[in-house]
């Protein structure tokens, strides 16, 4: 593992993990009348088309991959547990501390990390994870004590680039699966962002809830309800890119650049001031491997020069779930081709 203090060398681009939706499953100590709400449904769903979808030991494995030299930094995009119990929290804590240390990786949750209103109201998620949601020498007292309230945060991983958490998981009712970022969180992105210095470049933004359309029922049961106004404060704050979880499978899209026309951009405007066509990148479920399925757990690593985004590669688990192997070069390429219709 490299030195996440220090900026990554200049003989190559910074290289950074993306992965998500990892769903480790520990029920150790869990007493039945904690199925006495949402988790009875999710405990169904587990016994059946999920019943050994996501091992945990593909989630170890993973762990292991993640910690080889190639890797700067390290996003997870939410559901790491999947019904928000103090076991699944304790078990996966101890996975992402295989992977690094706090100020290696950042994360965010998922709706399965805010399964009940418990879950939100004690800050489960923020109690098992506050040192990996601030920046080295930040308070994290502001993560235990005010939840949600919390996000986004700002992460400072090289002195150009900024990782922006924000949080659309909010506990639903059974069978739904919907998020919200709301306005609170965006006017205080736009402030964070009006508060950095000079040097910075690249703006990488993490959500959980996708931002495309889905096929079917889930466009309206699982669905970012306030991604039109995400989207249009993604454009307002520049960002370079923005990294989601939640579909297992993996996507691959962009939020076209809105010119104004009734605003002159001078030809020795600085690039990275310009509009321009926003990367949207999901890697699907990072531990995914159901029997007979097809699909396979993935993870993306973006590589991120000075200037900004410069590729996007995806590695795929092997059919003996035995190693991570290259499998894409060309998703930035991908992603800017696939226009997302909000």
């Amino acid at each position: 593992m490299p030195n996440p203090s220090q900026p990554a060398a200049s003989a190559r681009p910074f290289r950074i993990a993306h992965i998500s939706d990892l769903h480790v499953l520990d029920l150790v100590g869990t007493k039945w009348h904690r199925f006495l709400n949402k988790r009875a449904t999710g405990a169904v769903n587990l016994a059946g088309m999920r019943r050994n979808a996501h091992p945990t030991h593909v989630a170890e494995l993973l762990a292991e991959r993640l910690r080889e030299d190639d890797i700067d930094h390290v996003i997870i995009t939410g559901d790491l547990t999947n019904l928000a119990l103090e076991s699944e929290f304790a078990r996966v804590r101890l996975i992402v501390e295989r992977i690094g240390p706090p100020q290696y990786v950042t994360l965010i949750p998922g709706n399965h990390d805010m399964y009940t209103r418990g879950s939100l109201r004690h800050h489960r998620f923020e109690h098992a994870f506050s040192d990996y949601l601030v920046d080295e020498g930040d308070d994290k007292r502001s993560a235990l004590t005010r939840g949600r309230l919390h996000y986004p945060f700002v992460r400072k991983p090289a002195p150009y680039l900024r990782l922006y958490g924000l949080s659309s998981a909010i506990p639903t009712p059974p069978l739904l699966a919907f998020g919200h970022v709301g306005k609170a969180q965006l006017e205080r992105l736009q402030a964070l962002v009006r508060q950095e210095p000079p040097e910075v470049r690249v703006r990488i933004m993490l959500v959980h809830h996708n931002l495309h359309h889905r096929v079917g029922i889930a466009d309206h049961v699982a669905s970012l309800f306030d991604r039109k106004a995400f989207s249009a404060v993604m454009h307002e704050v520049k960002a370079t890119a923005v990294l989601h979880g939640h579909t297992h499978q993996p996507h691959q899209g962009h939020l076209p650049a809105r010119l104004d026309g009734s605003v002159a951009i001078a030809v020795t405007a600085d690039a990275a001031t310009l509009p321009h066509d926003i990367p949207v990148l999901g890697c699907g479920s990072s531990t995914w491997s159901s029997r007979g399925s097809v699909e396979r757990a993935r993870f993306n690593v973006l590589e991120i020069g000075f200037g900004g985004l410069e590729r996007v590669v995806s590695y795929r688990l092997d059919s003996g779930l035995a190693a991570f192997l290259p499998e894409h070069d060309d998703l930035l390429n991908k992603a800017l081709s696939q226009r997302i219709d909000l």
